[in-house]
């Protein structure tokens, strides 16, 4: 008996054009192009691979054959194992461009023996590792603790370099979604980081006020530190007028094999959280779970492990301690050693000291509440302040911006003029109210 399949066929054609419709429909209603950034969930941040405004997969390409007779490598495990152990002298380069840097001990030792060998090491990103910035900018400037790069906002950002000299004095860059500049944080190296005794210098500014390119002397070769990756963006590449820019940087470049870095791209709160940015000038510390919590699966395992011994711990010793007696709470005997030197001064009458010294640890607790630093001058004993310094305090600790420089006002006439007590308590008292009313 034959079955009449006319029905049938009709079905599933329905199916197929409704599926089709859909997913015209679909694709339609999707945008073109992701102007995120950031791309994190799917790994395109700052990726070669990606062709979307913010991928660098044009500066990838047109620094494949950027030397003739070199090649391009991409490192595709870890820093520690592929960059080269041999290239003593040949002046090849190391080029990372991405939001953030993560190097573990390893690839930190390997990538300061790989520029000490007298190769280039060009980093591009909105923060830069603590533990690498320990060897680079070692030997620093007088109260000049490294802070990591500052920033600001605006809508966009004029760059220019020190040399080559570019065409136009400047270049301007802008963040932009769906072609519309929007306000975006532009980083820059705080000038107070270079001076005369040191080799390092700017090589390009932001704004022509802020340094964003900076070459740092390691060895035989040199650490080019960049702070603005936007600018080799996929976005910026493709307009015209910016490809000058971008080549003046590369120009600083050795002449000899480039090795990309997309292995240790992060995003920029991953990084500053990796990199330990509380930590100003302290010794690279590396966690023994740094493996371990890399890998996924190792870390939910490690997890999993430390849930389930807490758990025991927690049912096992309950109702099974005796009553822990409450300790008396230690004293801090620095305290009874700082008011031993104070009164020694007292004594003797040195109220210019002691206005010193109390405006030292009055700038120690700027910076560690708020990350300000105003680094005192050896010969006058002055706070290196400005304008900005003064709005970014009165910012933080919602404290009138009259109030601090009233502060530094009787510090300075404490400091070049001789002090009488009374001079000295209102100073002491100035700096006490301030850091009690400051949020």
């Amino acid at each position: 008996m034959q079955t009449n399949r006319t029905p049938i066929y009709i079905a599933v054609f329905a199916v197929l054009l409704l599926g089709a419709a859909f997913y015209f429909l679909y694709e339609d209603g999707k945008p073109k192009y992701d102007w995120s950034e950031h791309s994190w969930q799917k790994k395109d941040g700052y990726s070669e691979k990606n062709v979307q405004p913010y991928g660098t997969n044009i500066a990838h390409r047109l620094l494949t054959s950027y030397f003739p007779g070199k090649k391009l490598v991409d490192l595709q495990e870890d820093v520690a194992s592929e960059l080269p152990n041999d290239s003593i002298g040949n002046g090849d380069n190391y080029v990372f461009i991405g939001e953030a840097l993560f190097l573990d001990s390893l690839g930190t030792d390997r990538l300061l023996k790989f520029v000490e060998a007298g190769n280039t090491a060009f980093i591009s990103s909105k923060t830069i590792p603590f533990d690498l910035m320990n060897y680079v900018y070692f030997d620093e400037c007088d109260e000049a603790p490294w802070s990591d790069y500052g920033s600001y906002e605006d809508s966009s950002g004029w760059l220019s370099l020190r040399t080559p000299t570019l065409p136009d004095t400047a270049t301007r860059y802008f963040f932009a979604v769906q072609n519309k500049p929007q306000s975006y944080k532009w980083n820059y190296i705080e000038r107070y980081t270079f001076c005369d005794p040191l080799q390092h210098f700017p090589l390009g500014y932001i704004n022509n006020k802020e340094v964003n390119f900076a070459s740092y002397p390691y060895g035989k070769g040199r650490f080019l530190l960049h702070t603005t990756p936007l600018a080799f963006s996929n976005f910026s590449l493709v307009r015209t007028e910016t490809r000058p820019y971008a080549e003046g940087v590369w120009a600083h470049l050795s002449e000899g094999n480039i090795y990309w870095d997309a292995v240790s791209r992060v995003s920029e709160s991953v990084g500053r959280r990796r990199n330990g940015s509380n930590r100003v000038n302290s010794t690279p510390d590396e966690h023994p779970l740094t493996y371990i919590l890399q890998q996924k699966a190792l870390a939910w395992a490690w997890y999993l492990l430390a849930g389930i011994t807490g758990l025991w711990i927690l049912f096992r010793a309950k109702r099974r301690h005796a009553i822990i007696p409450v300790l008396k709470k230690n004293e801090n005997s620095s305290y009874e050693f700082i008011g031993t030197i104070a009164h020694l001064h007292f004594r003797e009458k040195n109220y210019q000291s002691l206005s010193t010294q109390g405006m030292k640890l009055f700038l120690a607790q700027l910076r560690e509440r708020y990350g300000l630093v105003a680094p005192i001058d050896a010969q006058t004993q002055m706070p290196r302040t400005d304008d900005e310094f003064f709005r970014k305090l009165a910012a933080v600790s919602e404290i009138p911006e009259a109030t601090a420089r009233k502060i530094f006002e009787r510090y300075s006439a404490n400091v070049r003029y001789q002090p009488t007590e009374e001079m000295m308590v209102d100073l002491h008292l100035a700096m006490e109210g301030f850091l009690k009313e400051a949020k």
